[in-house]
């Protein structure tokens, strides 16, 4: 087989393999956006997630929290790390009440700044193996100076047998101005 006839096989797989079960376009100003059980539960075990945030207010991050049993989890029992990709600048907590924070800067909230998020969850209904989130992140700060960073974060051990049934999005601080969010359920 040729390299594009590799290539539009393995596009055509990760398509079936792959199904949109959230789009979703915020536009009016919310304090927190959540993905409820209606599109995280026992159907998949991992999906990936796509979202594009304008906050409110300038010099703020993206913060998640994971449901379990339909609520909010608001209590220290997440651990993430969060690098920046132009440095060796990081931040990282062992035992936190937010599942992770997606960049090592602060965003701005002018046109063309806020966040880009790629992610995939993980162990969605392990009862054995913790929760997890691992992606990456683009934002333009204040000065719309664009950033990377790459963030991953999990349910503590002692949680690893909570089945995660939605995430919630919110800033550090204001609300979630506008955006979208995409989930897909991944095979």
């Amino acid at each position: 087989m040729s390299k594009a006839a590799d290539l539009a096989k393995f596009i055509g797989n990760s398509e079936q393999n792959m199904k949109l079960l959230l789009d979703a376009t915020i536009s009016s100003a919310v304090s927190e956006y959540d993905i409820t059980s209606t599109y995280i539960n026992s159907t998949y075990d991992t999906y990936m997630l796509q979202a594009e945030l304008l906050p409110a207010n300038d010099n703020v991050y993206l913060y998640m929290r994971a449901f379990v049993g339909g609520a909010v989890q608001t209590g220290s029992i997440y651990g993430y790390e969060t690098a920046a990709m132009s440095s060796s600048a990081y931040d990282n907590q062992d035992s936190t009440t937010r599942l992770c924070s997606v960049s090592h800067g602060q965003m701005g909230n002018a046109t063309g700044e806020g966040v880009t998020v790629n992610a995939y969850l993980q162990n969605v209904n392990s009862t054995s193996r913790p929760f997890a989130i691992t992606g990456m992140s683009n934002i333009a700060n204040t000065g719309a100076t664009p950033n990377s960073s790459t963030f991953a974060g999990q349910l503590i051990p002692a949680n690893a047998a909570n089945v995660v049934n939605g995430l919630s999005l919110y800033m550090s601080g204001g609300n979630i101005a506008s955006g979208t969010v995409k989930l897909y359920g991944i095979n």
